[in-house]
């Protein structure tokens, strides 16, 4: 749990988050792309139909963000960046857990799909790549929002 991102409030009588106009926006967007991921897959009845390339957007968009969120929460700057791998360095500076190998690997596959929302993307997607990266969007997010004394949303064990 990371106490730099809470602080005690006597006036409300419990812990919150410091700068949490920012560091909770990113967190909120963050939730809102892996969501949208996730029913994105759900609602069409016909996989065919399913826009694959919209839940990897979300996805990536996910991950960058709540990696953003741990960076503006330890007063880290970071670069205007898409790369996953990149961000997740930074982290490390601040926190060694950030080198694990499941997240660096989790990272690593997103990040094959950071131009997926350009039309010159010319790799074919299907579901077992879209359900791999909301799997792994969750996986980011839940490791990312532990360190962040956020609690895990998606795998409670």
């Amino acid at each position: 749990m990371s106490q730099r991102c809470r602080a005690w409030s006597k006036a409300r009588g419990f812990y919150y988050m410091q700068n949490s106009n920012s560091i909770a926006g990113w967190v909120k967007y963050a939730r809102n792309n892996l969501e949208s991921a996730i029913r994105e897959m759900k609602v069409q009845c016909n996989p065919r139909l399913r826009a694959y390339e919209i839940v990897l957007f979300n996805c990536h968009q996910s991950a960058e963000k709540i990696l953003k969120a741990y960076l503006l929460c330890h007063n880290a700057t970071y670069p205007q960046v898409h790369d996953l791998q990149q961000l997740r360095r930074m982290c490390a500076l601040v926190d060694i857990g950030f080198a694990n190998k499941r997240i660096v690997s989790h990272c690593a596959y997103l990040n094959t799909f950071w131009n997926v929302k350009y039309p010159d993307f010319t790799v074919s997607v299907d579901a077992g790549h879209a359900s791999r990266a909301i799997n792994s969007a969750k996986r980011i997010y839940d490791f990312v929002s532990a360190k962040l004394g956020l609690g895990k949303q998606y795998f409670t064990k």
